[in-house]
């Protein structure tokens, strides 16, 4: 009898310790945020994002700063949602269809130099600023579900500013009128993405894309070549990569 009560003893102490080991498991697996499923990056932009190169004039997705960023990111699936020639209002009209039917986890956008365009059209800067601001706006809340990963680019960076339209520069529009830039005109750009990046906690702000890019690595004189795009896609990995490192 004796020798049974120990043994009944011996198995009710095994069984607690089994219990134990079970709920205490330790394995390596992780579990993301995403609830195991694979994290998706969804890159929306203009041609910058699309990979356009000024030599051979055609999109070249495959060496697209995502294409590169894929590359460096083998735990995300990333995805090209860049369409040159995009303006902001162009970007909205399809944020359905190009992003949001995909469910993102993270999504970078790339906006805003199709719209400085604008100004070749007559438009004054204040008109161009208020609006890419209202349609970039726009598509940060359609994408914004509180929970989604959102990275703005700061297209107006000094690195390309001062290459491109540096204070003084002189833009001719329709009517034979002359508009020459000044350095308030820049900052009213370069500030706005300060602005919208503020007006969410779930958007962070890149603001250096061109960085040894432009004026450097380029295949015309508004978009990057390949070693450029491989620049840039290490230009903001940079800024992702502590995010992305929270997903493994």
């Amino acid at each position: 009898m004796k020798n049974t009560k120990i043994v009944l003893v011996m198995l009710v102490v095994a069984l607690v310790l089994g219990m134990t080991v079970v709920g205490c498991d330790t394995g390596t697996t992780n579990v993301s945020p995403t609830n195991g499923k694979k994290t998706t990056l969804v890159c929306l932009g203009d041609s910058a994002t699309a990979g356009y190169n000024g030599t051979t004039r055609a999109d070249n997705k495959s060496q697209s700063y995502p294409a590169y960023l894929q590359k460096k990111a083998d735990n995300i699936s990333v995805i090209n949602a860049g369409v040159g020639g995009d303006t902001t209002e162009m970007a909205l009209a399809r944020v359905d269809s190009d992003v949001l039917s995909k469910n993102p986890d993270i999504v970078i956008i790339l906006l805003g130099g199709n719209d400085f365009k604008g100004r070749f059209k007559g438009l004054s800067n204040e008109t161009i600023i208020e609006t890419a601001k209202s349609n970039l706006q726009k598509i940060i809340n359609k994408i914004d579900n509180g929970n989604r990963k959102i990275y703005l680019a700061n297209f107006f960076t000094d690195e390309m500013t001062k290459v491109t339209i540096p204070p003084g520069t002189l833009i001719e529009v329709p009517g034979g009128t002359t508009i020459e830039t000044s350095q308030d005109d820049i900052d009213k750009y370069k500030n706005m993405y300060s602005v919208l990046a503020a007006s969410s906690s779930n958007i962070t702000l890149i603001e250096d894309v061109w960085t040894g890019i432009w004026g450097v690595h380029m295949s015309d004189a508004l978009h990057p070549d390949a070693q450029g795009y491989e620049i840039m896609a290490d230009n903001i990995y940079k800024v992702v990569q502590p995010y992305l490192e929270t997903l493994k």
